[in-house]
């Protein structure tokens, strides 16, 4: 396997073992949607590279590890990175406060995603706790993007 794969990979096995990671249960919401923000970042860095099919497997992986509906989250994150696939070239001459309003936009869209699908399994979820992760997201945007991009550089990805 490639170099650049690798380190994608990598990343996303650190991102999958942040959302499994056990918290106790009143800091369960503010939980940032890990795998979103990191394919984000890949799909907005290298679009030609991660796409809906990383989106898909790796939401595939996120619900067998939490356990939810199979597809849940793959169908989220197919949604949110098809969008990031359109929009990738506009946002990334942005300044990082500008991309963390974009990213607090697709990880709402992910999170009415996830809560459609819980709607429609008969497990209505308060639509407060569905903002305040996505909230969190956004303001860990910049490091995200930051960290992201320093390791990008150092594996000379392009």
């Amino acid at each position: 396997m490639q170099l650049r794969y690798l380190v994608i990979f990598a990343s996303l096995v650190v991102a999958l073992i942040l959302m499994i990671l056990p918290l106790p249960d009143w800091a369960q919401m503010y939980r940032p949607n890990w795998i979103a923000l990191v394919l984000i970042y890949w799909s907005m860095a290298l679009p030609n590279r991660v796409g809906l099919w990383f989106a898909f497997f790796s939401g595939i992986i996120l619900d067998t590890s939490l356990g939810t509906l199979l597809g849940q989250h793959a169908l989220a994150l197919v949604v949110i990175i098809f969008f990031n696939l359109n929009f990738y070239q506009r946002i990334r001459v942005l300044a990082l406060a500008q991309q963390a309003l974009y990213v607090f936009l697709l990880l709402l869209i992910n999170q009415v995603v996830v809560a459609w699908v819980e709607g429609i399994l008969g497990r209505p979820t308060p639509l407060s706790v569905y903002f305040v992760a996505p909230l969190v997201g956004m303001m860990i945007w910049p490091w995200v993007f930051v960290i992201l991009r320093d390791i990008r550089r150092k594996a000379l990805l392009s």
